[in-house]
């Protein structure tokens, strides 16, 4: 059922956001095979509250509601042409463009990033990022020998994650504590990092992704981040409060007079990276604000979404 796979969406912590986003596909995929509408306007609401629900699961990926924002854009345009059984088609069809983009995105990212690691590099990330992970795996597959510095990435360690897939792809990796960063960042000769959402001047990661970008300008190494065009979105109507997960991921005890705290992503200035590698190629800082301003909206998610 589409509602078990909100919940899942909800509740993942570990995921990257095009994993997420892809998720959020088959979610859309399921509802048009499940829903029951009399009318199309009656469908158009369901729909509706299914995106305003993805949306507000993952409200840190970008990916997310602009998967939402685009389905239902399109839907609302059709709306008076349409049937209701081709606008069930055209739900599915659209979900499933999105998801087919979205891995061939992760193809191109790999092919376009691979170019940034020579033979003998050190590459320092955090995190986990599907980008990542496929920059790398190209780099390895086109024969170059290279290592990897991973942070585990508390409190979810899904630093670990990556490290296990780059491990099993044969590429040689150490895994680190985050606080570590520091001491192995003089070593890196390349910063690679993902995005969960990428604006006019800044982008949103994991917590911990602004102290590597410190550290790639102390170093004076190159910082690049990647990511597929669909995590763009304007800090207009991008959610700006972090998330904040659970205390007890940090410390599953009390102690006397302490408060536990556990944010989950952090806003970074793009002016630490030199690039970002997207499906469409190297962008600059410079270029990202035009392209945002080419989205179109759906105005009643927009409406839904500035009501809360």
């Amino acid at each position: 059922m589409y509602t078990n796979l909100l919940e899942e969406i909800k509740s993942d912590h570990v995921s990257g956001a095009s994993e997420i986003s892809r998720k959020a596909c088959s979610a859309f995929v399921t509802f048009s095979s499940e829903v029951q509408a009399k009318s199309k306007e009656e469908y158009f609401d369901k729909l509706l509250k299914l995106g305003v629900d993805l949306a507000f699961a993952q409200p840190y990926m970008a990916s997310v509601f602009n998967l939402a924002n685009s389905i239902l854009y399109y839907v609302e345009e059709l709306l008076p042409t349409l049937s209701l059984e081709e606008l069930y088609e055209f739900t599915k069809d659209k979900a499933e463009e999105f998801c087919y983009n979205s891995l061939n995105s992760m193809q191109k990212i790999a092919k376009r990033g691979e170019i940034l690691i020579e033979e003998g590099s050190k590459v320092l990330t955090f995190s986990s990022s599907g980008s990542i992970l496929s920059i790398l795996k190209k780099a390895k597959e086109e024969g170059k020998k290279f290592e990897v510095i991973a942070c585990e990435s508390r409190p979810m360690f899904e630093g670990r994650l990556l490290a296990k897939f780059l491990g099993d792809a044969g590429i040689q990796v150490t895994l680190i504590t985050d606080a570590a960063m520091g001491v192995f960042a003089k070593e890196a000769t390349l910063f690679l990092v993902g995005a969960d959402s990428i604006s006019e001047a800044t982008f949103v990661n994991k917590v911990g992704t602004k102290y590597l970008c410190l550290l790639s300008t102390e170093h004076e190494a190159p910082l690049y981040v990647a990511c597929e065009r669909s995590k763009f979105i304007s800090e207009g109507w991008r959610f700006k409060p972090m998330a904040w997960g659970d205390p007890k991921e940090v410390l599953d005890f009390e102690l006397s007079n302490v408060k536990v705290e556990n944010p989950y992503y952090e806003e970074i200035p793009l002016s630490y990276c030199q690039k970002v590698i997207t499906n469409e190629g190297f962008l600059s800082p410079e270029d990202i604000p035009n392209l945002i301003r080419k989205t179109r909206l759906c105005k009643k998610l927009m409406q839904h979404l500035k009501s809360f």
